[in-house]
């Protein structure tokens, strides 16, 4: 497992854009902090606790996310969508502090790969309940949350018990998956300017008929 989530933290450093200055909300089941510690951005760190955030604040998993809308340019969602009956709301949640312009990335166990039936064993009798989504089900979800799709990456080994890998692990059959995808930004609203009243260029001469009224 542990090799799993640094060929995770692998990709998300490749893949997700993090400018010096800028913002990120890192929502994942563990604290990310080898994630957020090589970015040029601020991160606010958030993991689950059962039904809690904890980390940089205490939060509610099912309320609203503490933070203004469009607070983040970048969002990282790690495995929290898997664990608990709160996916959609927590998918809205990030869409929603996710600035215009701004990119969402989602991790997760993919449900085909050799891993799921050994994370599905291991979960047994846990408070949480288990989710698995495929990444198609994310990309169509993320498109109705108004962002478009960057990039579905496969990584990490492809069985979970084998050979350590370097790096990001197999791109095709790895266990697990993350869908990159950026939020549309705001439409620019055209403005509209006041048309300003013609003048009427004057020749010089008097109108016709003038003459005979002076007389």
């Amino acid at each position: 497992m542990r090799a799993l989530l640094r060929a995770e933290e692998a990709l998300l450093r490749a893949s997700v854009p993090a400018r010096a200055g800028s913002y990120g909300l890192y929502l994942g089941m563990r604290d990310g902090g080898r994630v957020c510690a090589e970015s040029a951005a601020h991160w606010v760190r958030l993991h689950c606790d059962n039904e809690l955030w904890r980390g940089s604040l205490h939060a509610r998993r099912d309320e609203a996310l503490p933070f203004a809308e469009g607070a983040f340019s970048v969002v990282v969602i790690s495995h929290a969508q898997q664990f608990g009956g709160h996916s959609q709301a927590l998918l809205h949640e990030a869409a929603r502090v996710t600035a215009p312009g701004g990119t969402l990335a989602l991790s997760g166990m993919h449900p085909f790969s050799a891993w799921a039936p050994w994370l599905s064993w291991c979960m047994r009798g846990a408070s949480q309940s288990l989710q698995l989504r495929a990444p198609l089900h994310w990309t169509r979800c993320v498109v109705e949350q108004g962002f478009k799709v960057q990039g579905i990456h496969r990584f990490g080994r492809i069985l979970p018990r084998g050979e350590a890998v370097q790096g990001m692990g197999s791109e095709q059959l790895g266990g697990g998956y993350l869908v990159v995808a950026r939020k549309h930004p705001a439409a620019a609203t055209p403005l509209r300017f006041a048309r300003l009243p013609e003048r009427v260029r004057g020749t010089g001469s008097l109108a016709p008929g003038a003459h005979r009224e002076c007389a």
